[in-house]
């Protein structure tokens, strides 16, 4: 995929681009302007919003946009339970990303992100010390660090105001929703008479990733009849499908 297949609000576009322009020109703020002791190691980018609006994508393209790998980061299969063993894991991490030069993306990165508790317990005091680590490291780490959240309050403000970017990424409004619609589908497949995009793009609120799974299926019902016809049946059973996952109703 490319930048051209990634649907964001006008607002979210000129935030990215702006994370565009710090990755091409840093080099030249430390060899041209001399910054490096006034700047702070890599780069961190705090991506917020709501699921299947594009923060996986966006940082997939970054990779792509800068030639480097990015490895994802599933906090739950990192976090343990036994004292010092999510520093050693993390340790890990960052010593071969460190190495490899790659771009880390945290995910779903409030599970350890999230706001310090206070002190009650030796439990409480042992989180906040693996909070206190991975910050640590993701300070001092010389790429490029990008966190993923659904909500920006449940990312504790001392760790908000380390970010070098915070980037909202807004449930799509009908207008990228039509877009989304319009770019999902492949181009063999054809639309019957009845099909507006417009229409359904005002009537149902849906992300990103909700279009990509209904279009998943229509095609595959619509290759299944070997018509290749997407018909307003279809999709709204496409729909239909969907939303019942998250407990929604047409």
């Amino acid at each position: 995929m490319d930048w051209d297949d990634l649907v964001l609000a006008p607002s979210t576009k000129i935030q990215i681009e702006e994370v565009k322009i710090w990755l091409r020109q840093r080099e030249r703020l430390v060899t041209e302007l001399g910054m490096e002791k006034r700047m702070k190691p890599g780069y961190k980018v705090l991506f917020h919003g709501s699921p299947g609006t594009g923060k996986t994508l966006t940082a997939q393209l970054l990779g792509k946009f800068t030639q480097k790998d990015v490895f994802r980061v599933d906090l739950s299969m990192i976090v343990s339970k036994y004292i010092g063993e999510t520093e050693k894991n993390l340790a890990r991490i960052f010593d071969k990303a460190e190495h490899y030069d790659w771009i880390l993306f945290f995910d779903e990165a409030d599970a350890l992100f999230g706001s310090r508790t206070k002190v009650s317990s030796s439990n409480d005091r042992h989180a906040n010390q693996e909070v206190s680590y991975l910050l640590q490291r993701v300070e001092d780490y010389k790429g490029i660090v990008i966190l993923a959240s659904n909500m920006r309050g449940n990312i504790d403000d001392a760790f908000i105001r380390r970010f070098s970017s915070v980037v909202h990424f807004p449930f799509p409004k009908p207008e990228e929703r039509r877009l989304l619609w319009e770019k999902a589908f492949p181009q063999k497949l054809v639309f019957s008479g009845e099909v507006d995009l417009k229409k359904i793009s005002d009537k149902y609120e849906v992300s990103g990733a909700n279009i990509s799974n209904i279009v998943e299926w229509c095609s595959l019902v619509a290759l299944d009849k070997g018509d290749y016809k997407i018909t307003e049946t279809m999709l709204r059973e496409g729909m239909s499908r969907e939303l019942a996952k998250e407990g929604r109703t047409i």
